[in-house]
């Protein structure tokens, strides 16, 4: 039997279980017009379905966090290859499942995976995985005999470190394929903050930053409608797009403008009425308009909570491993958090991102989920083996950190 006192840090689990439970009633509350309206009865299907996606995302948290983390360290880049076997899988015919003309899950209805949000976790494990072992950069390097020499110190392993940031892009790619833009720009800026935690020079971070920019604008470009979002976004309210590109996003605005400091109150909201994702994308629009201003900052103060404890819990772990992974999935849930509640207040354009713990979807709950109990896992002090070499030193911080490996 799995019980909670697998779990580390108690207070991690209950801030992620209150922030679905929170979920849980705003997608009820934003589904549940719908559900009347076709017919289907009083309790909306979105909130039927994440019951199960709920239990199942805890019992795996729960799993996940009984495994030490030198094991979790071991098996990061099989977990990788295995997330990227998957984002390929989608469009395998018989094997991926087309929705409204996006190539995104695998499987058939009602159980359909969306591997791009598996994917965020896999990129976080192996990027830890990866970082926890590197060296620095020596600083001063030796004069060599000749051309052939310095290629062979200086290019060779410089291309190689280079790999891992080379295979994230690839998956990057594969989801903005799909087409998914917004969890690509997600998986994007999570691996650049892992590049910063994992000690990455400026200037490899900076030639990062270059080609993240040139990469966004080609993928911008490769899809008409994007650009088209981006530019129109600016004249959202213009008569021309403010029923039609724009349509969701100035219909949630207005929903949080109504809301004012309380809210119309529960139940009285007008938004989950006409806007298509309102228990997904754009569930902001609902939490601001019936719980006002005063519920807005609730939520987004239970998630800046639950990301400033896996930050504080990152600066006191023992192993490298266990801070990048506290780290990488802090910036995943507060990226990600942010990206929603601007694209609903309309400071971005819509690209279809879901608050995390609180928007509808299976995928998206049970990876969230799998995070929380990856990240009990690595806090758990690590069992050392009579073969294991322990070396400490300290982080670009002045952390001490702990480097395991096989004698």
């Amino acid at each position: 039997m799995i019980s909670v006192r697998r779990l580390y840090d108690p207070l991690l689990f209950w801030l992620a279980l209150a922030l679905t439970g929170l979920g849980m009633l705003f997608i009820f509350d934003a589904g549940y017009a719908r559900s009347l309206r076709d017919g289907k009865g009083m309790i909306p299907r979105e909130f039927l379905m994440q019951i199960p996606f709920l239990v199942v995302g805890v019992a795996i948290a729960l799993g996940l966090a009984g495994i030490n983390q030198i094991k979790w360290k071991r098996w990061s880049k099989a977990v990788f290859w295995i997330g990227m076997l998957a984002l390929l899988a989608v469009g395998i015919p018989g094997v991926g499942y087309e929705m409204s003309g996006a190539h995104r899950w695998i499987g058939r209805p009602p159980f359909l995976i969306q591997p791009a949000e598996f994917f965020k976790v896999a990129a976080i494990l192996y990027l830890a995985g990866v970082f926890a072992d590197r060296k620095p950069w020596p600083k001063k390097m030796p004069r060599f005999r000749d051309l052939a020499a310095k290629m062979d110190a200086l290019a060779v392993p410089k291309l190689k470190r280079c790999l891992p940031a080379l295979w994230v892009l690839i998956g990057v790619v594969l989801i903005e394929q799909e087409p998914d833009l917004g969890t690509a720009a997600v998986v994007m800026a999570t691996g650049f903050a892992m590049f910063v935690l994992g000690g990455v020079s400026r200037t490899s971070l900076l030639i990062a930053v270059g080609l993240t920019l040139v990469g966004g604008f080609i993928m911008v470009k490769a899809q008409p409608y994007r650009m088209e979002r981006i530019l129109n976004h600016a004249q959202r309210w213009d008569k021309e797009n403010v029923d039609d590109v724009s349509y969701q996003t100035v219909q949630s605005e207005l929903a949080q403008a109504t809301g004012g400091w309380i809210g119309v109150g529960i139940g009285a909201g007008r938004a989950k009425h006409l806007i298509p994702a309102a228990t997904t994308d754009f569930i902001s629009g609902t939490i601001g308009e019936e719980f006002g201003l005063l519920g807005s900052v609730m939520v987004i103060g239970l998630i800046g909570a639950l990301v400033a404890r896996l930050y504080w819990l990152a600066s006191i772990a023992h192993t490298k491993f266990a801070a990048l992974v506290l780290g990488g999935v802090g910036t995943w849930i507060g990226i990600q958090a942010c990206t929603n509640i601007m694209m609903a207040n309309g400071f971005i354009p819509a690209i279809g991102i879901p608050l995390p713990f609180i928007s509808s979807g299976g995928s998206s709950l049970i990876a969230l989920w799998m995070a929380i109990g990856l990240c009990q896992a690595v806090l758990k002090p690590v069992p050392v083996a009579k073969e294991a070499v322990v070396e400490v030193d300290r982080d670009r911080w002045g952390n001490r950190r702990t480097h395991l490996s096989r004698a």
